[in-house]
């Protein structure tokens, strides 16, 4: 005998909510809606993090020593553009200009802004790194990070106020993207880099002094530069070239990062309508390919091409003359993972040394290189404690909402 059962639709009804309260439970920590808005359980980025942990935990069981970070930059002749050299090699270049407005040929970007990428790159690779650890799928992720510069003194400003949001398409809970975010912001040495003070070394000089007089048909150089386009600009005596702007609060600066999902390369928009990009990789032994430099040798050397502007500047303030301006930095950086390390990586003590030739007097370059510290914005950012801020949003990045 075959007996046919009818349920009423209420009963079916609650049934079936209790199955989905029930899956909800076992899925721990899974937000059903967002996991509606993500991807399958597959997804490019997820298998990259999967391959990352992997990465990671075969690190953690091998002895670790510091990483050597080494900058090179140079003031490039007549244009005055920072030319940065990094890499263990110095394989990997970035350039660093100022406005025409500035003294400079807008070729690249400036100091300030060049951070503020840093920093954004830096963070999303953080939460790249930590989702990783927790085995927190990601199916996309963009960082966008903005600082507001703020006068330290009647000598000194530099970007401050730094915030960033960060976009991530995630089927997880926003409870659990919030620890994510404690993570980063406990472990990123780039984080710990501007939100603690660091030592930093006084500018030691290397001097050789040139003639007053330069050789007949000389190629022109730095002097000329220094001579007829920063002296202009410095002592305020260039004519604006466009309509005085019509706020004078600072400018806010702001870079986007996004995260490509194969290969974990961080992307980064900078500058004015976001002219400028930037590329970073990982090391090799989290994934990296070697396709770009890392952002912790990056940043290193931007905070190195800041004071290298700042010479030029005081330069031209001063009356001194310069033929060849080169600086390098040199800084450990702790092991990030490995079977000894217990504590989070950071930057150690920054070593500066600047190379000068100038007919100027040794007494001249010595205060001239005193002068650099008192008012390099950079050079004084990584001396100060800074405040820094984030913000989830959970949901794929849209270009309109911004």
């Amino acid at each position: 005998m075959r007996i046919t059962t009818r349920k009423h639709p209420l009963t079916v009804t609650a049934t079936l909510a209790l199955a989905v309260s029930l899956s909800i439970v076992a899925l721990g920590g899974i937000d059903i809606v967002h996991a509606a808005e993500a991807h399958a359980d597959a997804s490019p980025l997820r298998d990259y993090l999967k391959a990352k942990k992997q990465a990671i935990v075969a690190q953690q069981k091998q002895d670790a020593a510091p990483s050597r970070l080494h900058a090179h930059v140079i003031a490039e002749g007549r244009s005055g553009v920072r030319r940065l050299r990094i890499g263990d090699k110095e394989q990997f270049q970035w350039l660093s200009d100022s406005p025409r407005n500035g003294a400079g040929f807008n070729l690249a970007p400036g100091s300030w802004e060049s951070l503020v990428a840093m920093l954004s790159s830096a963070v999303a690779d953080e939460y790249l790194v930590q989702a990783a650890l927790k085995d927190i799928p990601l199916d996309s992720l963009d960082i966008v990070f903005t600082s507001i510069p703020q006068r330290k003194s009647a000598t000194l400003t530099y970007p401050n106020n730094l915030s960033y949001e960060a976009y991530i398409q995630s089927p997880v809970s926003d409870a659990k993207l919030e620890e994510l975010k404690t993570a980063v912001h406990a472990n990123s040495s780039v984080i710990d880099l501007v939100t603690q003070p660091h030592q930093v070394s006084p500018l030691t000089i290397e001097y050789t002094q040139t003639p007053t007089q330069r050789a007949p048909n000389s190629q022109p150089g730095l002097r000329d530069f220094i001579i007829e386009d920063q002296v202009p600009v410095t002592k305020g005596t260039l004519k604006p070239s466009g309509p005085k702007p019509a706020s004078t609060q600072p400018r806010t600066l702001i870079a986007h990062t996004r995260v490509e999902p194969n290969t974990g390369l961080r992307q980064t928009w900078l500058g004015h309508d976001n002219y400028f990009q930037a590329l970073h990789d990982s090391s090799t032994s989290l994934l990296g390919r070697g396709l770009a430099p890392t952002v912790e040798e990056n940043l290193l050397g931007v905070v190195t091409t800041c004071p290298t502007h700042i010479f030029e500047i005081q330069a031209a303030a001063r009356g001194v003359l310069l033929d060849k301006l080169e600086l390098t930095a040199d800084a450990d950086l702790s092991p990030r993972f490995a079977k000894n390390v217990t504590s989070p990586a950071h930057y150690g003590y920054i070593t500066y040394k600047v190379k000068v030739e100038s007919p100027n007097s040794a007494a001249d370059i010595d205060a001239l290189a005193k002068a650099v510290e008192d008012t390099c914005p950079l050079y004084n950012l990584v001396k100060d404690a800074q405040k820094l801020e984030g913000k989830i949003v959970h949901r794929a990045y849209v270009a309109e909402a911004q």
